[in-house]
């Protein structure tokens, strides 16, 4: 019970220099000092503790606005990516569509007896109505889409 009393007391002691007065006088050759303790038989001015300032509300956004705007620009920048990418990748796949339909309408305007490979990997021979439907269909795939 006595160290809890005396560690109270230590603490009291403690603290109480955070609050010490200034003061503010002259010395013999006129400069200003400023100190706790004034020199006996010097006239001395007491000095007030600075005001805390004034809170002023902020008139910027807050940390949550700013937080939310930057995460829509990144959004927009990751949006703005994707876009790109998916543009480039439709391109290439388009520049592959064109180099095939010109490769299978080379293929079908030689003729011949060939077998054609379908895209469920069975093979087809065509006869010439066939032939010239897939050259149509080639060449208007081309004319639309290709430059």
């Amino acid at each position: 019970m006595i160290t809890r009393t005396l560690i109270a007391a230590l603490l009291l002691l403690a603290t109480a220099g955070a609050h010490a007065t200034m003061y503010k006088w002259k010395d013999a050759q006129g400069n200003t000092q400023f100190g706790q303790f004034p020199p006996a038989g010097v006239e001395s001015q007491r000095m007030k503790a600075p005001r805390a300032p004034a809170t002023t509300p902020d008139k910027g956004p807050s940390l949550q606005d700013r937080v939310k705007a930057m995460e829509n620009r990144q959004g927009k920048a990751n949006d703005k990516a994707l876009a790109e990418k998916q543009k480039k990748e439709r391109a290439a796949q388009l520049k592959q569509n064109c180099d095939n339909a010109r490769s299978s309408s080379q293929l079908l305007q030689r003729g011949g007896n060939r077998l054609y490979k379908m895209p469920d990997g069975s093979y087809k021979r065509f006869n010439a109505e066939e032939s010239k439907s897939r050259i149509d269909k080639s060449k208007k795939f081309i004319a639309e889409n290709c430059s």
